[in-house]
């Protein structure tokens, strides 16, 4: 039997993020105007008050996307990831420092390199997030497959790599940071 090696973890269930803690972030942020920019405002205070290194990742992941539109897209689902884990965990989720986000980083790209290299077919590091965290993975392709569906001039998956690949991180960061 041939094992591909492979860079990233398996998710452990205990830091799962379920469906209704999707839903109940999106219920708060869905009563109105004034909800949803308050709820993206003070999630990310939050997140910069608790984790101020997964904040300053965020935020220059961010600045480098070009228009306001994707800039826009990637800070409503950072700020809805982050609400999920810190509401669905509370006390449980560690503080994710530089160092967490540089190794995470780190292994995610080695994952995908040695994914490209391996002979057991295709498979890609985001399947391994996506069977841990289906959940959220699931909410970022729904809101990036609309925000593109939506987009003038046949915006493709590829241009929206950079910030999926930044989510992945904050996804894969926050995951790790979760006490059983």
């Amino acid at each position: 039997m041939f094992v591909q090696p492979v860079a990233l973890a398996p998710i452990p269930p205990h830091a799962r993020v379920d469906q209704a803690a999707i839903t109940h972030v999106l219920e708060r942020m869905s009563t109105g105007h004034d909800a949803l920019q308050g709820t993206l405002d003070g999630g990310f205070r939050r997140m910069e008050a608790r984790h101020p290194a997964l904040a300053e990742y965020v935020a220059a992941e961010l600045s480098l996307l070009e228009g306001s539109a994707p800039q826009t897209l990637g800070y409503f689902l950072c700020i809805v990831v982050y609400l999920a884990f810190h509401d669905h965990f509370g006390e449980r989720l560690g503080r994710v420092r530089h160092g967490d986000i540089e190794s995470t980083r780190a292994r995610l790209i080695t994952d995908g390199e040695l994914r490209d290299a391996g002979t057991a077919g295709d498979s890609y590091s985001e399947d391994v997030v996506a069977v841990g965290q289906p959940a959220l993975v699931r909410l970022l392709r729904t809101e990036i497959d609309r925000a593109l569906s939506g987009a003038p001039g046949g915006t493709e998956w590829q241009e929206a790599q950079p910030p999926y690949e930044a989510l992945l991180v904050q996804i894969l960061a926050l995951t790790h940071a979760v006490s059983p």
